[in-house]
């Protein structure tokens, strides 16, 4: 916007949350480490790459979008804030699609972009100091595209998504560090890939970054599989998934439970970690959210030429949530299948079909115990019926007597058989190599709970800041550079939460003052989207003044002061920015 006055034609540029952004960035030393392991062509001409691309993630952070095509207008509006803040000097041809196609090119390359996510991971580790057993979460997400699976591309395949139908898609491994929810290493494969062997991946490179052993990894049943969890044995770490029981082991729970039938009183009760009293001692038996108890087995297997040995902990836990849930489904397919029963043999009447021979009955029977899964809950009894019926001659037909067959059937339900099947009904097994001293069962069921972190990094990637799809590069390279680039933008919003909730937890305080309309509305685990929101309509006047140019940046908040206060950043970032500079 321009304006003319009596001192000079000035502009305004919109600030906002850009030096909150760059500050952040700079705590995870984005810049430093990618220019440390990048080194570009020698005749590389203009700004570094890591200033490309720390600018670049300052773009999709606050116009929430990864299109290349808009970057250099964006810049070319803001080119006094970018060079005053960074220091470089800068011009908007250093953003165009070209420039920016190169650095996706660079952080594609899988020598590149491991030594950078190492490097990165290792800084925000050692800063962020989390304890002496951390715990890390591998889990995998896809994107489902528009693009042509036949294409002569690898990472953009025909695969079955989550809801059951196929579609073109790319798949993202990613592993995790509690209690941040911080990426430590991503993977991005094609979209037809299994989910069992990219788990080995992952933890491998967390193990570069963390470089100590006693690490807990937790993941759901896809690294249940038995190689996966002797590598994590043999690597002196810890283990902790639910095991795909049905499919290696399908008799596994009914041995498990046969000794506890009529004794689930006597198991341990399982609290949420709120419900436990201050002292530590657990509270009412009727808080307990589910109960359980754990079983010891050995394991042994093969790795090269030698055997791993080890003492695994079958934890079998029954939610309660789960259990009542799971019965109340048991029994919707019961009432479903004892109406369909029962509609095999209807009364006489016209247009009633009847069935008329046994092995057509039992088929049908049989049938309906698949379709609604209630095999062995019924018990019939069934007898032939025959009816009589003299017909008088007509015309040319002589009198006959016609014989009717029909089977009459009752449905009883086997009420011994369902009771089984509900006090099976919401059971579900783990297995650990962590000794019970160190990860005891009601620690083991909540650590296992907090597989929600993972998915907080999926929902942000698919959000509306990151927006990972839609995909609207063609180009592999591109594509993996894309997704590599949004997976560091996720890094700083999870590190952002971080931090604020720690610092709050320090005060023993709550951040009020994110909430629009709302302005009393306080938390305790302000997320880093709503802190940046605050900081709109922030402006830097550029004013020309006799000799000099004069910068003025709109005053800060108090609710603004606070939130830099609680990421660790200073209000120079701002504040520095409102000086005069001699006209060149």
């Amino acid at each position: 916007m321009m304006t003319k006055n009596e001192i000079g034609e000035f502009e305004v540029e919109r600030l906002d949350d850009i030096p909150v952004i760059f500050g952040l960035l700079q705590k995870m030393r984005i810049q430093a480490t990618i220019d440390q392991v990048i080194k570009p062509h020698g005749n590389w001409k203009g700004l570094n790459p890591g200033w490309l691309i720390t600018i670049w993630l300052i773009h999709i952070l606050t116009q929430h979008s990864h299109c290349m095509d808009r970057v250099q207008e964006w810049v070319s509006k803001r080119l006094a804030i970018l060079q005053k803040l960074t220091g470089q000097t800068l011009t908007e041809l250093d953003f165009t699609d070209d420039r920016l196609a190169l650095c996706l090119h660079m952080l594609s390359e899988t020598k590149n972009w491991q030594s950078i996510e190492t490097e990165l991971g290792i800084h925000i580790v050692r800063v962020y100091r989390l304890g002496d057993e951390p715990t890390v979460r591998l889990d995998a997400t896809t994107g489902t595209v528009y693009h042509n699976p036949a294409e002569d591309n690898t990472i953009f395949k025909l695969g079955k998504a989550k809801d059951g139908h196929y579609a073109t898609q790319f798949k993202l491994m990613l592993a995790s560090l509690d209690p941040l929810g911080l990426t430590l290493a991503v993977d991005v494969v094609p979209g037809d890939r299994a989910d069992d062997p990219l788990y080995l991946p992952c933890y491998r490179r967390v193990k570069q970054v963390l470089s100590e052993n006693g690490v807990l990894v937790v993941g759901d049943s896809k690294m249940s599989a038995i190689q996966t969890r002797v590598v994590i044995v043999d690597g002196d770490d810890f283990y902790l998934t639910p095991l795909a029981y049905l499919k290696d082991e399908p008799e596994l729970l009914e041995e498990l439970l046969t000794p506890w039938v009529d004794r689930e009183e006597e198991m341990e009760c399982i609290f949420l970690s709120e419900d436990r009293e201050e002292d530590g001692s657990p509270p009412d038996p009727k808080l307990a959210v589910a109960r359980g108890f754990a079983v010891p087995r050995t394991r042994q297997v093969e790795v090269g030429d030698k055997t791993v040995e080890w003492t695994e902990r079958l934890v079998v836990v029954r939610s309660f949530q789960y259990a009542h849930s799971a019965q109340k489904l048991l029994h919707r397919r019961l009432d479903k299948a004892e109406k369909a029963l029962k509609a095999l043999t209807p009364p006489r009447g016209r247009g009633k079909r009847q069935i008329e021979d046994e092995v057509s009955l039992r088929v049908a029977i049989q049938r309906i115990e698949e379709k609604y899964r209630v095999k062995g809950f019924f018990i019939y009894d069934y007898h032939e019926e025959m009816s009589e019926r003299v017909v008088r001659a007509y015309g040319d037909k002589p009198a006959r007597t016609e014989r009717q067959v029909r089977f009459q059937l009752t449905v009883t339900r086997n009420e011994a058989a369902i009771t089984e099947e509900e006090f099976k009904a919401g059971w579900r097994i783990y297995a650990t190599n962590a000794p019970s001293e160190q990860l005891s069962l009601s620690r083991a069921v909540l650590a296992y709970r907090d597989q929600y972190i993972e998915e907080n990094i999926f929902r942000r990637l698919k959000g509306k800041i990151l927006s990972i799809t839609p995909v609207y590069v063609q180009r592999d390279n591109h594509a993996k550079g894309l997704f590599h680039l949004l997976t560091l933008a996720a890094r700083l919003l999870a590190l952002g939460d971080h931090s604020a909730k720690q610092a709050l937890a320090k005060e023993n305080a709550e951040l009020a003052g994110i909430y629009p309309g709302n302005p009393k509305r306080s938390t305790p685990t302000p997320t880093t989207e709503r802190m940046l929101d605050v900081f709109d309509n922030i402006n830097l006047l550029v004013v020309p003044v006799a000799d000099h140019i004069h910068y003025q940046v709109t005053a800060l908040s108090d609710v603004q002061t606070r939130i830099l206060h609680l990421l660790d950043l200073p209000t120079s970032l701002y504040m520095h920015l409102s000086v005069d500079f001699p006209r060149e």
